[in-house]
């Protein structure tokens, strides 16, 4: 970072005048779009930041609630609540190279809302990590780079109200306000540094996982992480109590964690194959305490041939040969990385260098600067594919 700290755009001070339009008419959506598409034609860069807001914290279905929007100093809050439909403001974006922070959730959330995926992204999250920074949440680095400190005080409320107070509005804003400036200060530093293709592929693999991402509820969602270590008797009552927490959510229109945990059924399950006796907690209402002894009692007394099975990892494991060889090249992998002065898992996370050790496709799991980076590594190990697993 340079020693020069930046300025940001100045943010109003609280009871002062608005400095964006809050949109929840699609005519004032319309004519917002045609006021930029008239400053593009006019000559102006087309960029534009872009954040979003959700309730997941708050009810059973998650919705999109809020996106926030900074347009050559121009900042507007679309209510996707309010307006069906913002084909004209998604057919202004996609004419645009789209800033966002973090991109990989908003990505998520506006595919499964519009079915969309935006055509050109940039992620200042990733360009931060690309250039050294270890904080990279926007607000460490808003106050990194511009010295400005950014309230985090409406993180988890609940976005699905109306109206949204003014402190909610305000901190939204804010969310998209500092973004452009950021990108031009990390830019300076990616060509600085040379990395600025890193980002460009960096980006564009960001887009092509989104948009190849199942966004459908899994059918056997109910193996959590962690439900590998369990035995069929233990599966049966996680799956059972799975069901039954999306029912109990559901009705109640609250997230699941806030019935049970995803850790607490596991718990419950370990325990519950191991043949000790499991009890909800204390502070349960009463129907969800009789609704957790039914479903113990209905495993309990179930046809173990009704259990799920465990499954069984498509691939066998690595063989120690191979296991010799990823410790090397996570090796080489974090030396690299300490010469850059980032993080290693940039360079390829461990998962994926045991892809590129076992399998001859592995390779392909890099982008083309990963594996620029890694050459010499690579070249000095024996890549033979299933050689490298023992079945």
């Amino acid at each position: 970072m340079s020693h020069h700290q930046p300025r940001g755009p100045a943010t109003p001070a609280e009871g002062h005048a608005r400095d964006f339009e809050y949109i929840d008419r699609r005519d004032a959506l319309e004519k917002w779009v045609r006021e930029a598409r008239q400053m593009l034609a006019g000559g102006m860069q087309a960029r534009c930041c872009i954040d979003t807001e959700a309730d997941s914290l708050h009810h059973f279905q998650e919705k999109l609630c809020l996106i926030q929007i900074a347009f050559d100093g121009r900042y507007a809050l679309v209510d996707p609540l309010a307006i069906a439909d913002v084909g004209p403001l998604i057919a202004l974006l996609d004419e645009c190279e789209l800033w966002i922070h973090g991109a990989d959730y908003d990505l998520t959330m506006l595919r499964k809302a519009y079915g969309w995926i935006p055509k050109t992204v940039r992620d200042t999250q990733i360009a931060a990590r690309l250039v050294g920074h270890r904080k990279f949440g926007l607000a460490a680095l808003v106050e990194s780079v511009f010295g400005r400190n950014l309230s985090k005080a409406s993180q988890k409320e609940d976005w699905s109200r109306r109206p949204l107070p003014e402190t909610m509005l305000r901190y939204a804003v804010d969310d998209v306000r500092y973004l452009l400036p950021l990108a031009d200060h990390l830019g300076e530093e990616l060509r600085t540094q040379n990395r600025h293709e890193w980002f460009l592929q960096s980006c564009r693999s960001l887009q092509a996982g989104v948009a190849a991402r199942s966004i459908s509820p899994r059918e056997d969602g109910w193996r959590m992480q962690g439900a590998g270590r369990l035995q069929p008797k233990g599966l049966a009552l996680l799956k059972a109590f799975w069901e039954w927490r999306d029912s109990a959510a559901s009705e109640r229109d609250i997230p699941c964690f806030r019935v049970m945990s995803n850790k607490q059924m596991l718990d419950y399950a370990v325990e519950f194959e191991a043949g000790r006796r499991i009890a909800p907690p204390a502070g349960w209402r009463p129907r969800w305490k009789r609704d957790f002894s039914e479903v113990v009692a209905a495993i309990a007394a179930s046809d173990p041939a009704s259990w799920p099975a465990r499954l069984r990892k498509a691939r066998g494991r690595l063989s120690d040969e191979a296991r010799e060889h990823v410790e090397k090249l996570c090796r080489f992998r974090d030396e690299q990385a300490d010469r850059l002065g980032i993080e290693g898992s940039l360079l390829g996370s461990r998962a994926t260098l045991e892809q590129v050790v076992a399998s001859s496709t592995g390779i392909e799991e890099l982008l083309p600067w990963q594996r620029d980076l890694l050459d010499t590594g690579l070249k000095n190990l024996p890549l033979n594919g299933g050689e490298q697993l023992q079945q």
